[in-house]
């Protein structure tokens, strides 16, 4: 019952954001603030029917439901393994060379269908893997997919600083920061 509630709870979140990011304050002659979770949900669900945004919602809808489960992960110790060490080359972009190691997380899939892309920050030689604390996620704001920020336990970062980090890659991006 209680992931029930849940789930209810997180589909009611998704459609209130839904409906704000198409600026829709109000559905017919009811603002959407005093709606409660099961109305918001047919809301959402009748203004995408009425204006063809089945599919739009649909791919908002995955994005959101991966930055929750991503949220879950923060804080805890992950095994990355690394597939473009520090000093590399992109594999399509010769010209992009990695100042981090980066790799993957394959116990989670990423909405791209492959596994959960990670940078690797405060480890200053290349390595093949590593076991880390999951302290951000990149939130993509124009792309299916985010980023995960990995990060030794005794090291701490800020939002400035993986902005930095990672601008080399995230500089083409609409991007947050979230920890």
């Amino acid at each position: 019952m209680d992931d029930l509630i849940k789930y209810n709870e997180l589909q009611a979140h998704i459609s209130r954001e839904y409906l704000k990011k198409h600026n829709v304050y109000r559905y017919r002659t009811v603002k959407t603030d005093d709606m409660d979770d099961s109305k918001i949900i047919n809301v959402c669900h009748w203004y995408c029917e009425e204006n063809n945004l089945v599919q739009d919602f649909t791919a908002f809808l995955e994005r959101e439901i991966n930055l929750q489960n991503a949220k879950e992960y923060l804080g805890k110790t992950i095994n990355v393994i690394i597939d473009r060490p520090l000093g590399s080359h992109h594999p399509k972009h010769n010209e992009v060379v990695y100042p981090v190691n980066y790799g993957f997380f394959e116990d989670v899939i990423a909405p791209d269908g492959e596994p959960q892309d990670v940078y690797v920050l405060g480890v200053y030689e290349p390595v093949s893997c590593f076991e880390g604390r999951v302290i951000a996620v990149i939130h993509r704001l124009d792309d299916v997919e985010d980023k995960w920020v990995v990060a030794p336990d005794e090291l701490r970062f800020t939002k400035e600083d993986i902005i930095e980090a990672t601008r080399f890659q995230e500089q083409f991006f609409n991007i947050e920061i979230i920890m």
